[in-house]
């Protein structure tokens, strides 16, 4: 694996309580409607203009060099972050969707609220369920989960970066590695993004695939605001995403259900 992935697992390695990369498929953990990007109209030309780190007017040549770039831009800033993952499979007995949704409000490397919710269905009816959430008030985490039976736990915080950041990280690393791609200018409220397609990429399970099509939207020091990866092999669909709101204005509140656990 890559020396991002390897800092992502090292890093989580020592997170006790968190999720990680735990859950369904081999991607992790509200949905609205935002309007397409407009083309930025050429007040600069391409030699002129600052492109993101890994990126150029052709595309995405490093994803690796993106990768950290967005991960360093991270360091102190507030967030929040949204991922969603599909998987849809075509078995003998009908069809099986594991689906994962995940929200996490990062304050700091050290205080967040992390929410996820895995489910699994057949033929559209569900058939098991677990609902886990994370809260780190700066010295401990505690962990409240429900499959069934509600556990909860907690323990002393054990790392000093941002979780959060370095597992985004990985996820541009490993889907946005693609031998095409084409990168466009776009305003969005006024600032100057890139928007970068590509296509034929191999996803973290390293499956062979029959179609691949993944899409960035990028500012111009490399924090990835969206990303979005579509690809089929010859028994899954898969969809993975992930986006950020509330850049500089996310807090955190304690939940009542962490007054008693030790």
């Amino acid at each position: 694996m890559r020396r991002q992935s390897a800092l992502l697992v090292g890093l989580l390695a020592v997170t006790a309580g968190c999720s990680g990369l735990s859950g369904f498929g081999d991607a992790p953990r509200s949905q609205t409607v935002t309007p397409a990007p407009v083309p930025d109209p050429p007040t600069a030309t391409r030699a002129q203009m600052d492109f993101p780190p890994g990126i150029d007017e052709d595309g995405l040549h490093r994803a690796d060099v993106l990768a950290t770039a967005h991960r360093q831009a991270l360091q102190n800033r507030s967030y929040t972050f949204y991922e969603r993952y599909r998987r849809t499979t075509e078995t003998p007995n009908g069809t099986v969707v594991l689906a994962r949704n995940e929200t996490t409000r990062v304050a700091s490397a050290k205080r967040y609220l992390h929410h996820l919710h895995r489910q699994r269905y057949l033929d559209d009816e569900p058939v098991a369920g677990y609902r886990q959430t994370t809260f780190a008030d700066g010295r401990r985490w505690y962990e409240r989960s429900d499959d069934g039976d509600v556990t909860e736990t907690g323990g002393r915080i054990r790392f000093t970066q941002d979780q959060f950041a370095y597992e985004a990280a990985f996820y541009i690393e490993e889907y946005a590695a693609v031998p095409q791609s084409r990168t466009r200018v776009v305003r969005r409220d006024g600032r100057r993004f890139f928007w970068v397609t590509g296509s034929g990429g191999t996803p973290p399970s390293r499956s062979a695939v029959q179609s691949y099509r993944v899409s960035l939207l990028v500012d111009a020091r490399g924090v990835v605001h969206r990303l979005e990866v579509h690809y089929r092999t010859e028994t899954d669909r898969v969809t993975y995403s992930f986006r950020y709101r509330r850049f500089g204005s996310t807090g955190v509140s304690t939940p009542r259900w962490v007054d008693g656990i030790d």
